[in-house]
């Protein structure tokens, strides 16, 4: 969701700042969101004084922004020779730059002891919530981020990171408000669009989600994550040429981007358009470029061939298990296509199934598919009690759908 937003709209004067010694000009047009104004103004600053350590912060502001994070440590190191490294807007920086490379204790420590101080400042609140956030602990972050919304509440991100917490604590009308209101504040801000219409979805709203990703996708027209989601609830929907029409306009944003051509090729498939999900295909190949998705794509063309080329599929699902290490489904359906080239022949043939749908199970354990796999090839083997007990474990599980239940008491019941 990127870096806590160091730069703050608003009117509020910084540290230290007073009507004597007004805020320079490159503070107040970082804080407006002219970055290449701020950078000129800065780097004039710094023409006139060397030791000018505001200006040194705003262009290690500007560093953190450009993603140049051993320039705005070596500004911060200016920063600290210039005597000014106890300033508030030196330690909020220096939080910025922890925070931007996962280090999380002292991130934590900087903004905590900020909040403290006798005038605290509000991005300190939002940067230990932001932080808290980024590793999982929604009631820890919960405190900070209500007092960023409270203190500031015109500042949409603010809105947007706390509604995050929101949903993760089940708080589901308070997130759903919060995100409005982000979206009130920045109806430009595609993140806040992207979680509304995620949570729609999981609540089975979709086409509320897709008139969401909609209006998004017409205040922010080039934004892919949008393009993508839109692409991927249109298909949920059933609307295969949406999908499509919504991915192509993803490709044409970014046409050398590997995993929108990924996604364009996975449609192709969908439409059954083989030829030219293959080319994508090839695209990425010759660039040296392939993912696992794109030989997932190529296994499913091959497999979906008549008749199909079995060998080549095989070959395809190997390399997509090797090129996607936390993906359970190409290894799945590796499994599963070796299961049904062994079935024509004696119990054994299934053996070189176990393997990769064992991997699959070590992926994903909660997902049911590898685990009933798994037990077909026991029962084929002649293993029948330990694929009784591997279903009994399944049908044990509380949440499992009701088709996977079906199917395991299905199996379960042929096995005696």
């Amino acid at each position: 969701m990127g870096l806590p937003c160091i730069a703050r709209w608003g009117a509020h004067l910084p540290w230290g700042v007073s009507v004597l010694n007004p805020v320079p000009r490159h503070e107040t047009l970082f804080k407006a969101g002219d970055l290449e104004g701020a950078r000129r103004e800065a780097l004039l600053a710094q023409e006139r004084g060397a030791s000018d350590w505001r200006a040194m912060l705003t262009l290690a502001r500007l560093a953190l922004v450009d993603g140049e994070e051993a320039l705005a440590e070596s500004l911060l190191l200016g920063v600290t020779r210039a005597g000014a490294a106890s300033q508030p807007e030196a330690r909020l920086v220096s939080a910025a730059l922890h925070t931007r490379r996962g280090e999380w204790p002292q991130a934590q420590a900087l903004y905590r002891a900020l909040t403290v101080e006798p005038e605290p400042p509000t991005e300190a609140f939002f940067g230990l919530g932001y932080v808290w956030m980024e590793q999982g602990d929604a009631t820890a972050a919960y405190p900070a981020l209500s007092q960023a919304v409270a203190r500031e509440p015109r500042v949409a991100l603010h809105h947007f990171q706390f509604a995050r917490a929101l949903f993760l604590l089940d708080r589901l009308e308070e997130a759903f408000a919060h995100l409005e209101r982000s979206l009130h504040l920045d109806p430009w801000h595609a993140p806040s669009y992207l979680v509304f219409a995620r949570a729609l979805e999981a609540g089975g709203e979709l086409e509320a989600a897709e008139d969401l990703l909609r209006q998004g996708q017409k205040a922010v027209p080039d934004d892919v994550g949008l393009l993508k989601a839109l692409s991927d609830v249109r298909l949920a929907r059933g609307n295969v040429r949406g999908a499509v029409s919504a991915a192509e306009a993803r490709v044409r944003v970014e046409p050398e981007g590997v995993a929108a051509l990924g996604h364009l090729a996975r449609l192709r498939v969908t439409e059954r358009r083989f030829l030219e999900a293959l080319e994508l295909c090839h695209q990425l190949e010759a660039r040296g470029l392939s993912t696992g998705l794109s030989r997932s794509v190529e296994a499913l063309v091959f497999e979906s061939m008549e008749p199909p080329d079995v060998e080549r599929a095989l070959a395809a699902w190997r390399e997509a298990v090797w090129l996607s290490p936390d993906d359970w489904m190409p290894a799945w359906r590796l499994g599963m296509l070796l299961l049904r080239q062994g079935e024509a022949g004696p119990p054994e043939a299934a053996a070189p199934a176990r393997e990769p749908l064992a991997e699959a199970h070590r992926r994903a354990p909660h997902r049911p598919e590898p685990v009933l796999s798994l037990a077909r090839v026991e029962a084929r083997l002649g293993e029948r009690d330990a694929a009784k007990e591997r279903l009994r474990g399944l049908l044990r599980g509380p949440s499992l759908e009701p088709e996977w239940r079906e199917r395991a008491e299905a199996l379960l019941s042929e096995l005696g």
